[in-house]
């Protein structure tokens, strides 16, 4: 099982993000279904063990409910392909949501993260050669603005390759548990 740790959006924020989408020739655009925030990529998942330990570690994730707004857009340059991506308003509650998810999965036995957390929605993918059409994209989407989501719970998901696209399935949900105690930072 390939598997990642994100926040599923709701279907307003789909829908509003979805709208963004337009008339950009050659990008490969991002199913509205399949818009999520990466809190963290796990990676490759065969042993049943390792993933029960990621179950019960993120079972015991302890955060109090906060909201994330959508804002701006972005290009994030690739070796071979590029991606439109809509920026996340930075929030302590965010960022410290996501350092709990590494650490749990960290003490799980999952190896640290490949790359630092950059929070953003990937609407789009797009050839290297096309960066100038991307530009003016950016450049007419760059105030975006979302109403805040409320985050309740993070989810599990895992990635599965589709005829011409992934598709990601939601494994299992860990919801805010008011009665749970906050965890400790990371040691």
């Amino acid at each position: 099982m390939r598997l990642f740790v994100a926040l599923d959006l709701s279907p307003a924020q789909r829908e509003a993000l979805a709208l963004l989408r337009g008339s950009l020739p050659g990008v490969q655009w991002v199913p509205s279904e399949n818009y999520h925030l990466t809190l963290r990529f796990i990676g490759e998942i065969t042993d049943r063990y390792v993933m029960e330990e990621i179950d019960l570690a993120l079972s015991r994730l302890s955060w109090k409910p906060f909201n994330v707004s959508f804002h701006g857009a972005d290009l994030r340059e690739g070796m071979t392909a590029d991606s439109l991506m809509i920026g996340i308003e930075r929030s302590e509650a965010l960022a410290t949501l996501q350092t709990q998810v590494e650490s749990v999965l960290r003490r799980a036995g999952c190896p640290p993260a490949k790359r630092r957390f950059q929070p953003s929605v990937t609407l789009g993918h797009l050839a290297t050669t096309q960066r100038a059409d991307a530009a003016r994209w950016v450049q007419r989407h760059n105030l975006f603005r979302s109403e805040p989501m409320p985050v309740h719970h993070v989810t599990l998901f895992e990635s599965l390759r589709g005829y011409d696209q992934h598709v990601y399935v939601a494994r299992a949900e860990y919801a805010w548990h008011p009665d749970m105690p906050l965890l400790p930072e990371d040691e």
